[in-house]
């Protein structure tokens, strides 16, 4: 399935709010670990079924960024039914591995 790009606070709301689990990977341009983590992240989104892809650049969309409480980059955040249900801090394969197979299927 991939990773999508996130953007508006509107589609931000909607995602979170579904009953499918949503796993955001908040990034940025500047930030080199982003760019490690990332296609770690994207094919965790291919090889994994369940869980829904997004990612979102912190700079470009500083609504989504400031609703979700994000401080550092790259932080990757779990949502179902609204409600905030897993994240990772940092860019550690490992761990991210661990919170994205948490919510398989």
């Amino acid at each position: 399935m991939g990773v999508s790009v996130l953007s508006g606070k509107a589609q931000f709301f909607e995602l979170i709010a579904s009953d499918d689990v949503t796993i955001i990977e908040f990034w940025a341009t500047w930030c080199g670990p982003c760019r490690i983590i990332a296609p770690v992240f994207e094919k965790l989104s291919e090889t994994t079924s369940g869980p829904k892809f997004y990612k979102v650049d912190a700079d470009q969309e500083e609504e989504i960024s400031q609703e979700a409480g994000v401080r550092a980059m790259p932080t990757f955040m779990a949502f179902k039914d609204g409600e905030k249900v897993g994240e990772l801090v940092g860019a550690n394969p490992q761990k991210l591995m661990e919170l994205v197979g948490q919510f398989a299927s």
